[in-house]
Formats: structure tokens, sequence, C-alpha cells
């Protein structure tokens, strides 16, 4: 407490003296100067002790500071790596899934929801960079508007659909798309009340809710903007209206207003689809164009190469009539001059055709009905739906050492068709507890894998293919290289080096069955 209030600033600074303490220390031996001496040397201790003290404490309070400013700064430093963290992991999350809804649609199984995104990628597809390898998702496949995309669902369907919508309306970051999701979820949420029989609809005229939506559906999507805004100003208005009427064709411009700015989008689809198909077509043209010309030259080539000089070897080997088999003399007699008349009579044949295709090899056929039995097994694989955990895993790598294999001069080697899937989750050890949470989840780890190769034209089938792990310098990788055996060359695929479990019942298989053989493995936590 400050006393100097009340005794006055001089009487506190004057030394105060305990008149019966001198008397005793007097006793004792010491002077008054000796004991004024003594005290004032305590006095100033005392005061070098006070300065000391409040340095320390004035140290300290600008050490906190220091301290508390570096802990802010580092939790905003902290705070937007997390931020950037997280919008690159919704990124990726949103690249796969329009990836995936790509490949279902060129696979000829798409969803409903895919329609959707190859709508908006078809839209502006400079600005969401559709490439060369995308056009076949885009152009042979049928892409409706997405109201009419959504009127042929059933309330299952387009409630699972919904909730794909409300994911991209999550993930989306740029304006322009995400309005577009919004949009959707608006006619997505409008279809369901119909199929549920909402109360507002169900109470409502329905002569009136026709006429009202006759007459919205054939506005744009700015008339329907400025008929909004009038009916919001007529209801701040105060004057008596029916409300419920003027609220419920409200929400009705709501609904109608998506479904406009829907139909510019799918306007725009048709447009780029169309010049896109054009160019494709312009491009096929070339590339006809120039494999005729190079068959030409080849053609050419081979004339101009040639030699008019006669050998003997030209001359076929004759055959005594008494060396022939009884069913060699039965064949029909073919002379030099119906030889030549034949092939007249066939190039005429060729000049009077206004158009001759082009004749497939004998090789190309057998390719493409060993392609047709592959492609089978392919299509049933990549049928299978998968899980939100599981991520298509299709990417071979080359062997270190180029194989040559023994039977090359009866069979034409040739890679084998997969189709992979890789297993991805959450790892809660101790550290990713205790730094992260559901809410702010760890990166996800590779837990897994199921590799489906095909091997339909085996030649030995009773010796299945085989599978083992080939280690490098990586400490992280390894490659599993898969063997089988004629006319199939080996391939491999890298996988990250972690153990596996062999228990069945943790979801180990290793089978070859109808010539797919399955290798479905878990990594060890």
């Amino acid at each position: 407490m400050d006393n100097r209030d009340s005794i006055g600033e001089t009487e506190f600074f004057e030394p105060f003296y305990w008149r019966k303490k001198e008397l005793q220390e007097q006793r004792t031996g010491l002077s008054r100067d000796e004991i004024q001496r003594r005290d004032s040397e305590k006095r100033a201790d005392a005061m070098r002790e006070m300065e000391r003290l409040n340095a320390q404490r004035a140290q300290r309070e600008r050490d906190y500071k220091a301290k508390t400013a570096q802990h802010s700064s580092q939790f905003h430093t902290d705070s937007s790596a997390v931020k950037e963290w997280v919008a690159r992991e919704d990124q990726f999350v949103l690249e796969q899934m329009k990836l995936r809804a790509k490949i279902r649609v060129r696979e000829g199984r798409a969803k409903p929801i895919d329609i959707l995104v190859l709508n908006w990628m078809w839209a502006d597809p400079e600005r969401q960079r559709v490439a060369d390898d995308d056009e076949d998702a885009g152009l042979e496949s049928d892409l409706c508007d997405v109201p009419k995309t959504l009127q042929d669902l059933s309330l299952t369907e387009i409630e699972d659909i919904k909730q794909e919508i409300l994911t991209f309306v999550k993930l989306e970051r740029d304006a322009e798309t995400n309005d577009y999701w919004r949009n959707a979820l608006v006619v997505c949420d409008d279809r369901i009340q119909k199929l549920k029989s909402d109360t507002d609809t169900r109470h409502a005229d329905t002569s009136i809710l026709a006429e009202t939506d006759a007459m919205l559906s054939s506005k744009s999507a700015e008339e329907l903007l400025q008929l909004q805004r009038q009916i919001r100003e007529k209801l701040r208005s105060g004057e008596p209206l029916d409300v419920e009427y003027w609220e419920n064709l409200l929400r009705r411009i709501v609904v109608w207003r998506s479904v406009a700015k829907l139909n510019q989008v799918h306007a725009a689809v048709q447009k780029h689809r169309g010049n896109g198909l054009a160019q494709r077509q312009r491009n096929v043209a070339k590339r006809h164009t120039k494999d005729l010309a190079q068959e030409i030259e080849k053609i050419d080539d081979t004339e101009k190469n040639g030699t008019d000089t006669w050998t003997q070897d030209m001359e076929p080997i004759l055959v005594k009539e008494q060396n022939l088999s009884y069913e060699q003399r039965k064949l029909p007699i073919v002379t030099l001059e119906s030889q030549w008349s034949a092939i007249l009579a066939a190039r005429r044949s060729v000049l009077r055709t206004t158009h001759a295709p082009r004749a497939a090899s004998m090789r190309k056929e057998a390719e493409n009905k060993q392609e047709s039995a592959e492609d089978r097994l392919f299509r049933l694989e990549s049928e299978r739906e998968m899980n939100n955990e599981e991520e298509t895993f299709n990417q071979d790598v080359e062997l270190p050492t180029k194989q040559l294999y023994h039977w090359t001069d009866k069979y034409r080697p040739r890679k084998p068709r997969y189709f992979n899937r890789v297993h991805t989750g959450y790892e809660w050890n101790r550290y990713n507890q205790t730094h992260y949470d559901s809410e702010n989840p760890p990166p996800k780890v590779v837990q897994g894998y199921k590799f489906n190769i095909f091997y339909p034209d085996l030649i030995d089938a009773s010796r299945p293919p085989t599978y083992k792990i080939l280690r490098e310098d990586s400490n992280d990788t390894v490659l599993l290289r898969f063997s089988a055996g004629p006319p199939y060359e080996d391939i491999a695929f890298r996988i990250v080096d972690r153990a596996w479990e062999f228990s069945h019942r943790r979801g180990f298989r290793c089978a070859f069955e109808r010539g797919v053989l399955q290798l479905h493995c878990t990594s060890k936590s």
C-alpha cells in the first residue's frame, strides 16, 4: 500500500528510528554513527536488490511478449500450411473423381454423375484442359442435359447422385464450376421433392403449378432474375397480396433459373463437341492419307528395285503326272491363258467399282479375335464397383533387363492386359493420433493391392502364372513381377515395400481361374 497520500512525500522518505532497538544496540557497545552506517549499507543493498528484481521482471515480460509473438507467427504459418495441404488434397480428390468419370464413360459403364461431369468439361474444354485421349469419353457417348438426365432416375438413384453433387460442391474451388454444381443440386432437390410428393406441392393446385411451370420454362436466366427481383419488391411493399402464391412462385423461379443456366451449359457442350468431332474426323482423314501415301511409296520402291533378269530359280519345278496322287489328278487344270483372263476380269471389276475398301490382313483379324477375349475379361473386371478407398492402379513399369524368350520363333510375344486397384486409407499410429483427428486426418497411405492379370490365350493352362518380388536400390518400393508363359511377356508393377498379410481372413487371395490371375494382398499395419 502506498502511504504517501496520508503522511506526505517528505515524511515517507525520512528514516524511521526505533528508539528501543537503538538503546539496546548501544548497550552492546555500538555507537550511533556505526548503527547509522550499518543501516545505510543495508538500505543500499535493499535498493540494489530491488533494482535487480525489477530488471529481471522487465526482462521476463519482454521474453514473454517475444515468445507470444513467435507462437502467434508460428500458429499462422502452420495454419496456412494446413490450409494449403487441405486445398491440395481436395484438388487431388477432385481430379481423381473426374478421372474415374472419364474412364467409366470411355468403357461404356457410365453413371449419371459421370454425364454431369462430362457436360461441364465440354462446356469449356480449353479451360477444363480436355486432352486428346479424353475425346472418346466426350464424343462417342450421348451427353444429355442435366435436367433430362435427372428426370429419368428413380428416387434411390437421385438421392445417391445428390450426395455426389454435394461432394463436388464442397471440393470445387472455381466459382463458375461451383455455380454449375449448385444449379444441378437445385434441380436435384426439386426432383426429389416431386418424387416424395412434398407438402408444398401436394397441397398446391396442380393446374396453377402446371401453368406456372409452362410460363417460366420459356424464359431465360436473365428474365427470370428480373422477375424474381420484381416479386421480392412486391412482397416488401406491404400491399395486400396472396403471400403463399407469390412465395411458391419465387421457389419455382429459383428452380427454373437453375434449369435455364444448365441449358446454356448444354448448348455450349453441343457446340464444342461438334467442333471436336469435326476436328477429330479431319485428323483421322489426314492420318489415313499419310498411311496410304506411305503404302504407295513402298509399292513404287519395290517396283523400282525389282529386276527383270531371268534366272532358273524363277521357273516352277515340273512334276510328272505319274508322281501325282489320285486327289491331285482330280484337281482342275488351269492354263496360262485362262489365268490371265481371270486376272483381267478381276481388274476390270475393280475399275468399275466406285469404292474399294482396304482389306484387313489375316494377322490383324486374328489379333482382333484375341483382343475380344481379353476385352471381355477386362470389361467384367472393370464393371465391378469400387469403394471410396479404392483407386485404379494401371501403370506397369519396364523390367530392369530385357528377357529373351525361347518360344519367340513359334509365338509372337505380347503383354497381357490387366485391371488393378490400390487400397488406401489412414494409418492411426501414435504420431498421427497426436497430431491429427477425424476432421483433420493424416495423409492417406497404401494399405493393399488387387491385381487382375488376364491370360485368356495361355498355351499351357496347366501351369498357372507366378509372381515374385524384385528388390532394387530403393528402400521404399519394390518390383512385383508376373510370369506366365507363351505367348505372354513378363510384366511388372512398382509397389510400396511393406510386409503382406497372408491370411485369407485379412483379404489375401492368389488364384488363377478362367484365364484371370488374381492376387489380392493387404499390408501389415
